[in-house]
């Protein structure tokens, strides 16, 4: 798997700001990252950020993301200076102060982040949370999560698994994700 790059993190969180009239509440920015990761490693055999996720009791969690979100990098990493450049945390809500610099971004990485706003970005933060719990990589510890309220690290191989809903984006034909699937661990082990 690609390393974590904290640059398109920071600007997906940016750019999903911006889409929100320039403030969007942190964790609903972090479960349509989730989402956007989900769905773009499904149909590019990446992830957008390569972040590593957590099932949490809130749902599924970037959970890079998330720290550089809630300060949790050395003051002087390049991580946290590059947030502050672009982003402020004030309360639960992440707000931009400087412009989304898109070249950090594919294609398709702007493709798929359009396509989920345009499928998820009505919902609340909780409303997020909520649809998370029915995914596969969340459910696989729900029990685990009930009884302990710690968080597991999610298996990427869950997220090749369909989940069927009316928006249907995350339900694709086996030998289609089988493929993808391959590619993913391919460009992984090379």
């Amino acid at each position: 798997m690609k390393a974590y790059n904290h640059k398109k993190a920071v600007q997906l969180v940016n750019y999903l700001a911006v889409y929100n009239q320039g403030a969007i509440n942190k964790m609903k920015a972090l479960k349509l990252i989730w989402l956007v990761n989900r769905l773009h490693l499904r149909k590019y055999a990446r992830t957008v950020t390569g972040d590593t996720h957590y099932a949490m009791e809130w749902g599924a969690v970037p959970s890079n993301t998330k720290n550089i979100i809630e300060g949790k990098s050395p003051v002087q990493s390049p991580e946290k200076q590059y947030f502050e450049q672009y982003l402020t945390l004030d309360g639960h809500n992440v707000k931009s102060i400087q412009a989304v610099n898109s070249k950090v971004f594919s294609e398709t990485d702007l493709e798929i982040a359009d396509e989920i706003l345009r499928h998820y970005n009505s919902l609340d933060q909780f409303e997020l949370a909520n649809y998370s719990h029915y995914f596969p990589e969340w459910k696989r510890f729900q029990e685990k999560i009930e009884k302990s309220g710690s968080s597991y690290k999610m298996d990427i191989n869950d997220f090749f698994e369909n989940y069927i809903d009316e928006r249907g984006l995350f339900n694709d034909r086996v030998e289609d994700i089988e493929l993808v699937r391959e590619l993913f661990f391919e460009s992984a082990n090379s």
